[in-house]
This record gives structure tokens, sequence and C-alpha cells, in this order.
């Protein structure tokens, strides 16, 4: 297993478990599978687990917990994050850590990170005095690490960036969509500094593995024995500020596949880079429509989530999977928003910069995912 030197004292795997995709039965975690998957990876080098509070609607910091028992605590790390939007007032970070802390059964977290900080949230956590809440938990030794998860445009968190001696933090980062968010100028801003940058996402949720043939074709050409999973690792490897990569797994078998790439994994060379940028450009080519999501086009008279629909639309062509846009396009927009409310009214159709027939693609949108 690949190890890194992410902090004097911490020599942690690259590949970190993300303990968010557990596999269920009956909408509980199976503990049977997941305690099968966190051993395999534990006996095959991966020293890091993180989870958080909502993980698995609160069990994942158990089932984590039980896990942590029956091997020797000094030989992993372990993160969890603060729900800040669950903060009222100051007393509550002592609280929630506490309550985590007893349900994952340590003395100590190695980690510890503000979750998914956007503006508001970043407000909420200064106005109830977060600097001395870190002061105080490092000097009782509670946690060693401070850092933070991001979500959110790259002006608020350079503002966070900085107002903190962050000890490392976490980014959404692959090869599809690194120019987003944060993106680039975060990542380089947190390689600047010699904070250590943890990601998530580095796959983008699974996506990346289920590219077109003709598309996984041009890595094929190259490394004819390489998996689409292996090509976005190794891309994000090729970053020198990433010190953890975490993978969210739900099998035995995507347990062992990483374990095998991580045990070997380099950065990706100067060619095989070059084939990272052809592979973006042919994913970007399949969306079926050129909105930039501006958002002229609403509020719709109607309700209808325009730019929404369509971003899951070419979400679907993008990434080779129509089963998960409709899956999408049914549970993650409310009824109002889908495509099919679309009365031609005509009121966008003057709005859109790029001129788009949008009554007439949003019928098509219904028609393929409805």
């Amino acid at each position: 297993m690949k190890k890194v030197q992410m902090k004097p004292d911490v020599n942690n795997s690259l590949l970190g478990f993300g303990c968010m995709r557990f596999p269920t039965k009956h909408d509980k975690i199976d503990r049977e599978k997941t305690f099968e998957m966190l051993r395999y990876a534990y006996e095959h080098g991966v020293n890091h687990f993180d989870t958080a509070y909502g993980y698995h609607d609160g069990e994942s910091e158990i089932v984590l917990g039980e896990f942590l028992k029956t091997i020797d605590r000094s030989t992993v790390t372990v993160s969890t994050k603060l729900p800040i939007w669950l903060v009222k007032e100051e007393q509550d970070f002592d609280r929630l850590l506490e309550e985590q802390m007893k349900k994952l059964q340590v003395d100590y977290l190695d980690f510890y990170l503000l979750h998914a900080l956007n503006k508001e949230r970043w407000e909420l956590a200064v106005n109830n005095n977060i600097f001395d809440f870190f002061k105080r938990i490092k000097e009782k030794g509670l946690v060693r690490y401070v850092g933070f998860s991001f979500h959110d445009d790259k002006e608020t968190f350079l503002k966070i960036a900085k107002s903190y001696n962050w000890d490392m933090c976490l980014l959404q980062i692959n090869y599809l969509d690194f120019e987003e968010q944060q993106g680039k100028e975060g990542y380089k801003y947190m390689e600047e500094h010699n904070i250590p940058v943890w990601v998530m996402e580095p796959l983008k949720g699974g996506r990346l593995t289920t590219i077109a043939d003709d598309i996984y074709q041009v890595m094929k050409d190259v490394n004819p024995d390489d998996s689409q999973a292996k090509w976005g690792f190794r891309w994000v490897h090729s970053l020198p500020g990433v010190k953890l990569i975490l993978s969210g797994m739900s099998t035995l078998e995507q347990v062992k596949e990483n374990c095998e790439i991580f045990s070997n994994i380099e950065p990706l060379n100067e060619k095989e880079l070059q084939v990272i940028e052809k592979v973006k450009e042919m994913i970007k080519t399949r969306v079926k429509v050129k909105c930039t999501f501006c958002n002229y086009c609403i509020p719709c008279p109607n309700g209808v989530n325009i730019p929404r629909n369509f971003r899951i639309y070419n979400n679907s062509y993008m990434y080779n999977n129509i089963p998960e846009g409709k899956d999408a396009y049914k549970y993650h927009l409310k009824e109002e928003e889908k495509a099919y409310n679309c009365i031609e009214c005509g009121e966008c159709l003057d709005k859109c910069p790029q001129h788009l027939p949008i009554p007439d693609l949003l019928k098509e949108v219904h028609q393929v995912l409805g």
C-alpha cells in the first residue's frame, strides 16, 4: 500500500476508506459485509478511516467505532466531521464532539473537520467562537489536527483558508471538473502554503468508471490493462499536494480493486496526462444541450427548474448512464420543477443568451428521463 508522510507524526496510506457508502440491509448498515470490507482494507495496508456525523443517518460512526475496537487503535488514523448546521450556540461544539467520540469509542480523534463549509456555515462557526474551540480541544488532547471540507465558490474558500492555520482540508477533485467550485485555485493555494489536501469524489461518485467504450478505448490504447478507476485515481495522485484520496467503497470487490490499484500507484506521465485532456474533451462533447447554466431563464412562471433539468439530462449522456439520469429526474427534482410542466409560454426564449429552443428541449428531457 502506497504510504504518504502527511504530518511528521502521521504516515498514512494514500487510500483512505470513506465510510459513507457501506452496504445496507433493511435500511441499516449490513455489519457482516461492512466488517469484512473494513478488515480486508486494514489487512492490506489502509490505515485511514473517514466518517461524519450524518453518514448513514448517524450509524456510520457507530459501526466504525465497533470495528476500531477489534484492532489496535494506534495503527490507524480516524477522522470525522462536525455538522455546523446543528450548532445553535458555542456549547454545541463540545456536545457534538463528545457525542461523536462516544459513538466512535475513542478517547481522541486524529482529525476533526468542519463539515461541508459554505459562506453561511463559516459565519455561523466564527460567530460561535470556533477558534477558541479548536484551541481548547487541541490543548486537552481530544483532537490532534483540525481541518474542513468545502462546497462553495473559490472566493469563500480563500476567505476560510486564510483565516486560520489549518492542518488540512478536504476538497472535491477529479479530472473532469477540476475547474469548478474552489477547483484549481483552491488546490494551488493549499499546495503553496504546504497544507495537506485530502480528496473526495476522485471518481465523481463513480461516474468516471462508466464512461463510454469509445472514450475508454483512448485510454486502453495507451494502457490496455488499466481500469477507468485507476486512470482517475492516478490523475489525482499526479497533484503533489494531495496526501489522502478518500474512496467511499460499497462492496468488497471495490475494496479489493482499490487496494490493488494503490499498492503500486504512480502519478500519470506527460503522455498519459494528454490522454486525460482528450478524454475530457470527448466526454464534454456528449452533452445534449449547450446550456451554460447562466440561470437567466429562471424563474419560470410555471416553476420548471430549466437549468437543473438540462444538467441532469447532459450528465446522463456525458457519463453514459441513462438509468442514473432517470433516478435523478425522478428523485432530485420537485414535481413542479420537472420538464413536463412546461406549457410552452415562450417567456424563457428571449432570455436565453444561447438562443436555445428551451420548450422543445424540455420535451426531449421528459421523453428520455420521464
